[in-house]
C-alpha cells in the first residue's frame, strides 16, 4: 500500500444525475445496456448503513486491514461512527434492475428457459422503473468513497468501492473527482489515497502521483498485550 497525492479545483453540487457508458469491449456484463443513469450524492442522509455494509461485502472490501484474512463483516456501530465523522462522503446509486440484469446472467445454475420466464415477468416492472426519476430512495447503492481531513492542511481518501458488475464505467473516477473537488474547494490540496499496488494505475489516472518526499504508509501492528 502506498500514499499518493493530488491537486485540483472545481465547484460542486451536493446531488447530481449523470449517465455512464460501458466499454464496447466489455463483454463480461453484456446483459447491461450500454448507458445507465446514476445518481451522485454527497449527503450523509442518503446513505443506508445496511446497504453500505452489503456493498463492502459484495466488493470484498475490508475495513480491518490488520485482520488475518483481510475481510470480514463490517461492525455496524463502527461503520456508523466512521460515516458520521467523515468530512466528505460520496455515494452513487443506480436503478436496481440494472444490477439485477447482470446478477441474473451470472447465475449459471439457472436454466435458460427459467431465466427467460423471469425476464418476461419482470419486463413490465423494469419499464415502470425506467420511467421513474432516479433518486437515492429508489436507487441501489453501487459506489462509495469517503475522506477525512484536518480542515486546514491535509486529507486522506478511504474505502473507495464500486459494485464489480458496474466497474470499468468511470464510476470510481467520478467518486474520486468529487472527493478531491470538495476538498480543494476548502483550500485543502495535500490529499492522500491509501491504495494497494494494483490500484496505483487507477489513482494515477485520477491525477495522483508518488509523494515527492518519498514517504510511504506504515500501519501500527503492535499487539495491545505486548
Amino acid at each position: 500500500m502506498v500514499f499518493a497525492v493530488c491537486v485540483g479545483n472545481a465547484s460542486l453540487v451536493s446531488m447530481e444525475l449523470r449517465w455512464v457508458r460501458r466499454s464496447k469491449c466489455d463483454d463480461a456484463a453484456s446483459a447491461l445496456p450500454r448507458s445507465i443513469p446514476i445518481f451522485i450524492s454527497t449527503l450523509k442522509k442518503d446513505i443506508n448503513l445496511e446497504e453500505l455494509r452489503q456493498l463492502y461485502s459484495r466488493c470484498d472490501h475490508s475495513c480491518d486491514r490488520l485482520s488475518k484474512n483481510g475481510s470480514g463483516i463490517v461492525d455496524m456501530k463502527k461503520l456508523r461512527t466512521a460515516i458520521s465523522r467523515s468530512d466528505v462522503v460520496v455515494s452513487v446509486f443506480c436503478k436496481p434492475h440494472h444490477t439485477a440484469l447482470v446478477e441474473d446472467d451470472e447465475q449459471e445454475s439457472l436454466s435458460s428457459s427459467l431465466r427467460k420466464q423471469n425476464k418476461d415477468e419482470s419486463s413490465l416492472g423494469d419499464m415502470f422503473q425506467d420511467v421513474l426519476p432516479l433518486t437515492p430512495s429508489n436507487g441501489q447503492l453501487v459506489g462509495f468513497g469517503r475522506a477525512y481531513s484536518d480542515y486546514g492542511l491535509t486529507a486522506s481518501i478511504h474505502d473507495l468501492m464500486v459494485l464489480p458488475s458496474l466497474q470499468r464505467m468511470g464510476i470510481g473516477k467520478l467518486i474520486v473527482n468529487r472527493i478531491t473537488r470538495l476538498l480543494t474547494s476548502r483550500d485543502i490540496y495535500d490529499i492522500a489515497a491509501l491504495c494497494f499496488e494494483h490500484e496505483r494505475p487507477f489513482f494515477k489516472a485520477c491525477g495522483f502521483a508518488d509523494d515527492r518526499m518519498g514517504s510511504t504508509t506504515m500501519m501500527f501492528t503492535k499487539s495491545l498485550e505486548a
